[in-house]
């Protein structure tokens, strides 16, 4: 029996993701495969970065030699960050270790899943640099509107009530 762990990962905790539905999909694929799941790891903060308390636990654990495979619902949930995503893939290839993805064939023993899994986390990394652009232009859009008085850390402009 394969010893999988599962991540997850949501931006945000104000309601507009549900960490318990990305957990459920996974833990569903999980058991239809008959795999044994040591730990279900899960962060609700960016995937900016790789300083997330679980996902650094998740590593730890991993290069340990507790699970030998991990198991997400999306590549978007590990990172955001392409660099980050080459040193998870170093890693994977380095210590012969797995990741199955619900949404990309991921396979690191093949050129063509090493290539999905590079796809992927260039369009994440693209994603995240195109929105923060939008936003910046829509910050000084507002502030020559007169709309934007700097608001709390996180918001971009202040929404009308």
């Amino acid at each position: 029996m394969m010893k999988v762990a599962i991540y997850a990962r949501i931006s945000t905790d104000r309601g507009e993701q549900n960490i318990r539905q990305q957990v459920a999909y996974v833990r569903e694929f999980c058991k239809r495969k008959g795999y044994d799941i040591y730990k279900v790891y899960k962060d609700e903060k960016t995937g900016k970065t790789d300083q997330r308390n679980d996902y650094q636990k998740m590593l730890r654990h991993w290069e340990e030699g507790k699970f030998d495979t991990l198991v997400i619902q999306d590549v978007d949930r590990l990172t955001r960050n392409y660099y980050d995503g080459i040193e998870l893939e170093r890693f994977c290839l380095e210590n012969e270790k797995r990741i199955i993805s619900l949404s990309e064939p991921i396979d690191f023993k093949t050129p063509y899943g090493r290539f999905m899994f590079r796809v992927k986390l260039a369009m994440n990394s693209f994603y995240v640099e195109n929105l923060i652009d939008k936003i910046r232009i829509g910050v000084e859009r507002a502030k020559k509107e007169g709309k934007y008085k700097g608001g709390k850390k996180g918001r971009t402009w202040k929404r009308k009530k």
